[in-house]
């Protein structure tokens, strides 16, 4: 069986450290980056799933490029989770039709067990 491939990107390197290393130790395969660009290769090797911060710096933000992605035909089926300590993030994920959402600080249980419930 091929490791699920789970795409990260935060901009706070301790935060997608954290993250990469919980979801490697769980045994999935992980790309992980600090910016939008990260995301450049996402039609052409889709992941199992993607992990995005809601504030990137850059100009960017989570949420819209979630809405992007669910807008495109190409990678809408791809579960999305924000993740972000942003008041009122359930409403946030709710409006770019985000998949689901985590509250940071996470906790990590809470986070893998996100992750396991969409990649199935």
């Amino acid at each position: 069986m091929s490791k699920s491939t789970i795409m990260v990107v935060d901009d706070d390197a301790d935060t997608l450290d954290i993250i990469t290393t919980l979801l490697n130790g769980a045994g999935y395969k992980v790309i992980a980056g600090r910016d939008i660009t990260t995301l450049y290769a996402i039609e052409k090797e889709p992941p199992a799933l993607l992990l995005i911060d809601n504030w990137l710096s850059g100009g960017k933000t989570g949420h819209d490029i979630c809405y992007q992605l669910k807008q495109n035909p190409a990678t809408a089926s791809i579960p999305v989770i924000l993740i972000s300590a942003t008041v009122n993030l359930a409403d946030t994920a709710r409006r770019c039709h985000a998949d689901s959402f985590i509250v940071k600080p996470f906790d990590i249980d809470d986070l893998l067990s996100q992750v396991r419930t969409h990649l199935r």
